[in-house]
């Protein structure tokens, strides 16, 4: 029976035992083979994984644009991913030689800079917070311990392997030479011990964490760690902060410099504020030689619940931030639909300071966004003879580098392939129109009482994305109004068919009790339009969806039939009464502005959601004229 001493069996699969029988293998034809050829195997190998794994290709081309140039293209930015991949491969596998070599590999590989600057800060009581970027060979660092024999201890951070077989032989390995290995499995209580008494302590600094704190890191927002910071703030005024890396310098020759001080400006002593110096500096080291950066993982990635609002530290995504968070938005083809997504623009632009809205959408809906500015940045459309690819990789776009995420609420089962040239980017859910299985239905059916399709969107974006603190004025008007714009309007056009009409007697009536109104009418019904004007003896306005707001506000009044038209009304700030035939209020009415007013006359068959009515007497016959002009006062 195991005491309490005794650590319990580990257990093991087979394909367990096959993995490290074939590490131990490969550690005793590592024993005997040269360094350089080590490096020169390595480098083949980087050109195999260049040539065959262009999703990889695709990531380290997304990192570069955001580390040197969001304007990189074509063969200047191909030619530095290919190099890119080659020399990240070899250090990879040269890594694996490191912990193998003899001390005179060592001796003719390594070369060791800043050794003073290293043991003073580590010694006598002080600790070195050493910040390591993924760059070169840093299996290098747990090598060099016997080098530092004034420091007492000497550890790193670093994650377990998941086969625990291979993890205890790994371990054995990296601890050989006297360096103490911290997983952040087992917690900070014995890494908070070492930064107390004093030693030297690495801990890998540029990795992605959606739990940490969301900072720039190449002028690029992303989750950082605040590791570094808080082991700093625990030292008590015996803490010093290195920036350590290293460099390949020749075939088979690397360079470890120990020795550089991040200098914390008077009065950084907050946990962002000090995370944000280690990112300057650790930018500073990888721009040395930006080809021995691990630019081949997802730094800046987009995960469902990105950047939660809480967790930004805002002066310095303003200070130190130069490329957006660049969200794209393929809307509904349907115009009348689309119009239910302003409210969730709105959240999604509140959602981070550094958010950037792009619009995918028909040619139809274009000037419409592009009025929105500056809720929408940029617009391009997806049924033109140029692609929207195209249209994406225009130099006014693409100067902002990569996008981060997409939301597809198109119903164009196509547009997700004409997108992959911009891939890598975080696809954040689908609609129902079975693109693929979504992994979030963001225009599910909702049970319990009927509720407006904008909620459908904002509120499951809100639950998907963890954007529930997110506070912003959402259902507001858009402001895009004529404030002296005074008197009635009446719009007896839908574009959803001809079950949203009313008869032409009962408009005639209206027209007279209102006096001096205007017909108003989208392009779509110019002729309708204007022959009923005629009728009706009143002046008749056509305006494409984008004016609308030049003519009316505030301080005039649109009757109108269900259909876009009021809905770009309201989001004008234009009161609206809405005679509703084939919807239901409560599903599909107004969501912007305030002071509406729905009418429908419950029949069985209403809402009949048909574009025509087929039934004796239509449901809109039962409306009068007085509850159009008094609604408040129809039960």
């Amino acid at each position: 029976m195991a005491t309490e001493q005794e650590a319990p069996p580990i257990k093991t699969t087979f394909s367990q035992k096959i993995g490290v029988w074939s590490y131990r293998a490969m550690c005793a034809l590592l024993r005997i083979t040269p360094t350089k050829a080590v490096v020169l195997f390595g480098r083949g190998i980087g050109y195999l994984v260049w040539a065959a794994i262009p999703s990889r290709r695709k990531i380290v081309a997304r990192n570069l644009r955001i580390i040197l140039d969001p304007m990189l293209r074509a063969d200047k930015l191909n030619t530095i991913v290919r190099r890119n991949i080659i020399r990240t491969t070899m250090n990879l596998i040269a890594s694996l030689k490191t912990g193998l070599m003899t001390d005179k590999e060592e001796a003719r590989a390594i070369t060791i800079k800043g050794k003073e600057t290293f043991i003073r800060c580590g010694s006598n009581g002080h600790t070195s917070i050493c910040c390591v970027p993924h760059a070169g060979n840093w299996e290098i660092l747990a090598r060099i311990r016997p080098h530092f024999n004034e420091v007492e201890q000497y550890g790193c951070m670093y994650r377990r392997l998941s086969n625990p077989l291979l993890e205890q032989l790994v371990y054995r390995l990296r601890t050989r030479y006297g360096c103490q290995m911290f997983s952040k499995e087992e917690g900070l209580r014995a890494v908070l011990k070492l930064a107390r008494t004093g030693g030297e302590l690495g801990v890998l600094s540029d990795q992605f964490t959606q739990e940490g704190i969301f900072l720039p890191y190449f002028g690029k927002t992303t989750g950082v760690t605040p590791l570094p910071a808080l082991l700093y703030k625990r030292c008590k005024g015996k803490g010093h902060l290195l920036s350590v890396f290293t460099k390949n310098t020749g075939l088979g020759k690397w360079e470890a410099e120990l020795g550089r001080l991040i200098d914390l400006p008077e009065g950084c002593d907050s946990l962002e504020d000090i995370t944000m110096q280690v990112n300057l500096a650790l930018e500073k080291v990888q721009m040395e030689n930006i080809l021995d950066g691990f630019w081949m993982h997802h730094r800046w990635k987009c995960t469902a619940a990105f950047a939660p609002q809480d967790t930004m530290h805002r002066a310095s995504m303003e200070r130190y931030g130069k490329l957006p968070f660049r969200m794209l938005v393929a809307v509904p083809n349907d115009f009348a639909e689309a119009i239910f997504l302003i409210p969730a623009l709105r959240l999604l632009k509140a959602s981070r300071i550094d958010a950037q809205l792009t619009i995918l959408c028909p040619a139809a809906q274009k000037a419409y966004w592009q009025s929105l500015a500056p809720l929408v940045s940029f617009v391009c459309t997806t049924d033109e003879k140029v692609s929207v690819a195209a249209q994406l990789d225009a130099d006014e776009i693409y100067k902002d580098g990569p996008f981060d995420i997409l939301f597809m609420f198109n119903e164009n089962k196509k547009l997700l392939g004409k997108l992959k040239s911009i891939f890598p980017v975080y696809v954040a859910a689908f609609d129902n129109s079975g693109i693929r299985k979504p992994r979030t239905r963001y225009c599910s059916t909702h049970t319990g009482p009927p509720r407006n399709r904008a909620l459908d969107y904002t509120d499951n974006i809100r639950k998907a994305h963890s954007l529930t603190k997110v506070e912003a004025d959402l259902f507001s008007p858009i402001g895009n109004s004529t404030p002296e714009a005074t008197g009635a309007f009446i719009a007896p056009f839908s574009g959803l068919g001809t079950a949203d009409t009313w008869p032409t007697e009962n408009w005639q009536q209206l027209v007279t009790e209102l006096k001096n109104a205007k017909l108003l009418a989208l392009p779509t019904h110019q002729a309708q339009a204007e022959a009923m004007a005629k009728t009706l003896g009143i002046p008749c306005i056509v305006a494409a969806p984008e004016e609308i707001g030049k003519h009316v506000g505030p301080n005039c009044r649109l009757y109108a039939v269900d259909g876009l038209l009021p809905h770009l009304a309201a989001a004008a700030g234009c009161p609206c009464t809405v005679l509703m035939a084939s919807r239901l209020a409560e599903r599909y009415g107004i969501c912007l502005g305030e002071g509406h007013h729905h009418l429908s006359n419950h029949t069985p068959c209403h809402p009949c959601m048909q574009p025509a009515c087929d039934m004796p007497t239509h449901c809109t016959t039962g409306i009068s004229v007085e509850q159009m002009l008094h609604p408040e006062t129809t039960k």
